[in-house]
């Protein structure tokens, strides 16, 4: 895999959106350090037949760990935690209403819509379909919303 690389990389990069995995190969010492904040997908356990000879290590989603064996020579912006409390209701607040369509439920009939032709009789349990979820009554919301006020309101304050 070393052979695959290409070459010296780059020096700087800016990148649009926060990433969800990074790999840190350490040359030198035969060294290779994965952390990934999303669903692995095996990756940790393969890793060691990946890089034989290679110590790895599985750092799950703790990317400090990349930012300390860089020394220095990567540097992330700082967090902006007032924001992502806010960010974190929003996006709790879009799953929690989301509608039908957009709901687990919801794209197991659109599978099924695109399926079924290939395979006649196909039946979706009832089960599968159920849209289980229980709303927070509007007074739930609205403690809800105020708590995550009160932590954003904590950060924005310590900045």
């Amino acid at each position: 895999m070393l052979k695959l690389l290409p070459g010296k990389g780059l020096t700087r990069l800016k990148l649009g959106q926060i990433p969800v995995g990074g790999v840190h190969i350490d040359v030198a010492r035969q060294r290779v350090g994965v952390w990934y904040t999303d669903e692995p997908q095996d990756l940790f356990d393969r890793l060691p037949g990946l890089w034989p000879g290679w110590q790895t290590e599985c750092w799950d989603d703790r990317y400090e760990e990349h930012v300390a064996k860089c020394g220095g020579k990567l540097r992330l912006p700082a967090m902006d935690l007032a924001a992502g409390v806010i960010a974190g209701r929003d996006w709790i607040h879009k799953r929690v209403y989301q509608s039908f369509e957009d709901s687990p439920a919801g794209a197991i009939m659109r599978i099924a819509s695109l399926v079924s032709p290939l395979h006649p009789g196909l039946e979706v349990s009832a089960d599968a379909l159920s849209n289980g979820t229980t709303r927070p009554t509007p007074n739930q919301w609205a403690q809800f919303e105020s708590a995550c006020s009160q932590v954003s309101g904590l950060y924005t304050q310590s900045a």
